[in-house]
C-alpha cells in the first residue's frame, strides 16, 4: 500500500498542474503550508490511482491471545495516579448529526436526562478532578462545521493554566469526481470543504501549537475517544501501563459482533510486523465479504486512544507529517441533493496512526467500553432504563438487564431526530427484550414497556397513539 509520505517530493508535472488551483484556493482561505502540501499528497494518491486500499494479501488477522485485555493491566493502577497530574484528555467533536437529519453539532443533542455529549463529557472531567484533586485538562477538537455553536455553548474556559477548552481541526478542498477539479457550489460555498477526519488531530495539534503548549506545560500523555461513545472513560490502568511500559500508542479495541462488521478491524502489517487498522474504505470491492468476516478479523477499533506527546512530536517531525493511510469517500456536494454533482473528501482516521508508532499496542476491553450514538435507535437504547447515569455521570448498563434488543426503526418516520422525538417525547422501560420493530407512523406516550420480542406495524395512513401500555408480541394495525 502507498503510503503518504511516499509522495511528498513528487514534482510530476500532471500533478503540478491539476494541483495548482487548489494550492490557491488554499492559500486564500489563509491554510498552513504544511497542511497544503499535506493535501497535496493525498491528492497526488488520489491523481495516479492509488485508491488507498489494504488488500488481504497485506496484512494478518489477530490472535485473540496476542493482544493484552482491560484486567490484566488493572495491575498498574497504582502508576496511573502517580502520573495522572501529566495526562491530557481529548473529545473528537468534529461531526454533525447528518445521520440523524440535523445539522448542528452531535455534541449538543440530548442523550440522556436532557443532559448532552458535551454536557455529559464536562460533568465527568469535574467529577475526577475533585476525586483525584487534578486540574486535568479536558480539550475538544471542533471541526469548521461545529467550532462557532459549540463555544457557544461552553461560554466559558474548562481549563486552567492558560488551556484552550478547544481546537479547530483544519479543512481540505472537495474534488470534482468528474474532472479531479476544486469543487465550487455557489448554493452554499462552505460544502466546498471537508474536515479531513479524525486524523487530522496530529497535523492540527501542530499547526494550533497545542502540542507545543501541552509539553511545556509537563503534560506527557493524551486520552482521547469519541464525543458520542458514552462507553469511554478515564482508567488508570491503561494510564499506567502506558507511563510504566514506556509505550507510545494504545488503542481500545472489542470483539465484533455482527452490528460492526462494517467497521474498522485492527490487523498486522505482514511487511513489519506491526499493528494496522483497516476501514471499510480501504478495503477492496472483491474482498468485503471477508473484510465483514468477524470471526476472522475479531477486533474493532473503539476509536479511544492513549498517547504520549512526545511521541507525537517525534513521529511529526521526523515524517514531517503524521503518516497516515488515505481514506476516499464519494459523495454528492449537498448530501440533502441527490442530483448534485459527486465529489471525493480525501480523509484519514486517528487509529490508523498505529503502524507509525514504536512501541504501540491494543487492549482488548470490554463492550461496554463502547457506546456510541449514531442513530435515533441508538438514543431510544440509550435513553431508556436499559442505562444508567452512575455517581461518576458514566454511563453504565444496568446490572438487571439480561440483553440488550436489536431496535429496527422505520427510517420514514424515526431517521430524523426531530420526528423520532415527536414520536417518542419520553423514554420508555424495556424488559428482557431480544428485538425491537416499528414501522409506520405511530405516537408513544409516557407508560411504554417493550418486553419480549415487539413488532409493530401501522399499515394505516392513519396517525396511531399508543399510550401506557406494555408490548410483548407483534402488534399489527390495520384500521
Amino acid at each position: 500500500m502507498t503510503s503518504s509520505i511516499d509522495c511528498i517530493t513528487n514534482t510530476d508535472t500532471e500533478l503540478l498542474s491539476y494541483f495548482k488551483p487548489f494550492a490557491l484556493k488554499m492559500e486564500s482561505q489563509g491554510i498552513p503550508p504544511i497542511v497544503i502540501n499535506l493535501f497535496k499528497c493525498y491528492f497526488s494518491q488520489l491523481l495516479f490511482g492509488s485508491q488507498g486500499k489494504l488488500t488481504k494479501k497485506e496484512i494478518l488477522p489477530l490472535k485473540k491471545d496476542e493482544l493484552k485485555t482491560l484486567k490484566q493491566v488493572s495491575k498498574y493502577t497504582s502508576v496511573g495516579k502517580k502520573v495522572l497530574k501529566k495526562l491530557v484528555v481529548f473529545k473528537l467533536n468534529g461531526g454533525l448529526g447528518t445521520t440523524m437529519g440535523l445539522k448542528k453539532p452531535k455534541g449538543l443533542i440530548p442523550v440522556k436526562n436532557n443532559k448532552n455529549f458535551l454536557e455529559l463529557s464536562i460533568e465527568q472531567i469535574e467529577i475526577l478532578r475533585s476525586k483525584h484533586k487534578q486540574n486535568i485538562p479536558l480539550i475538544f477538537m471542533n471541526s469548521f462545521y461545529t467550532h462557532e455553536a459549540t463555544m457557544k455553548f461552553l461560554e466559558k474556559n474548562l481549563n486552567t493554566e492558560g488551556i484552550p477548552s478547544s481546537f479547530v481541526q483544519n479543512k481540505f478542498p472537495r474534488i470534482f469526481k468528474k474532472d479531479l477539479s476544486p469543487a465550487k457550489w455557489s448554493n452554499d460555498p462552505q460544502l466546498e470543504w471537508n474536515p479531513p477526519g479524525h486524523g487530522d488531530f496530529y497535523t492540527a495539534l501542530f499547526t494550533t501549537r497545542l502540542l507545543d503548549i501541552l509539553l511545556d506545560k509537563g503534560y506527557q500523555y493524551a486520552f482521547i475517544s469519541n464525543c458520542d461513545n458514552l462507553g469511554a472513560k478515564l482508567d488508570l490502568g491503561i494510564l499506567g501501563y502506558l507511563a510504566k511500559e514506556e509505550l507510545s500508542f494504545i488503542m481500545e479495541v472489542t470483539e465484533r459482533t455482527h452490528v460492526d462488521k462494517k467497521g474498522g478491524h485492527l490487523c498486522r502489517l505482514l511487511k513489519n510486523y506491526r499493528l494496522a487498522l483497516r476501514e471499510l474504505a480501504q478495503c477492496p470491492s472483491n474482498e468485503l465479504s471477508e473484510f465483514q468476516n468477524i470471526k476472522l478479523y475479531s477486533f474493532f477499533n473503539t476509536n479511544s486512544l492513549w498517547l504520549d506527546l512526545k511521541q507525537i512530536k517525534k513521529i511529526f517531525l521526523r515524517h514531517k507529517l503524521m503518516p497516515l493511510d488515505l481514506i476516499i469517500n464519494e459523495k454528492h456536494i449537498d448530501s440533502a441533493d441527490s442530483s448534485s454533482p459527486l465529489v471525493y473528501q480525501l480523509e484519514t482516521a486517528i487509529g490508523s496512526a498505529i503502524s507509525a508508532f514504536d512501541f504501540a499496542e491494543a487492549i482488548n476491553v470490554p463492550r461496554n467500553r463502547f457506546s456510541p450514538v449514531k442513530t435515533t435507535s441508538d438514543l431510544l437504547l440509550i435513553r431508556s432504563n436499559c442505562y444508567n447515569l452512575d455517581q461518576d455521570k458514566n454511563i453504565t448498563l444496568r446490572n438487571t438487564q439480561d440483553c440488550l434488543p436489536k431496535i429496527i426503526l422505520d427510517p420514514k418516520f424515526y431517521k430524523n431526530l426531530h420526528d423520532f422525538e415527536k414520536r417518542f417525547p419520553y423514554p420508555v422501560k424495556i424488559q428482557n427484550c431480544s428485538q425491537i420493530e416499528i414501522y409506520g407512523n405511530i405516537f408513544f406516550g409516557k407508560n411504554i414497556i417493550f418486553k419480549d420480542k415487539v413488532k409493530i406495524i401501522n399499515k394505516t395512513d392513519k396517525e396511531i397513539y399508543i399510550e401506557d401500555k406494555t408490548i410483548s408480541s407483534e402488534l399489527i394495525i390495520e384500521n
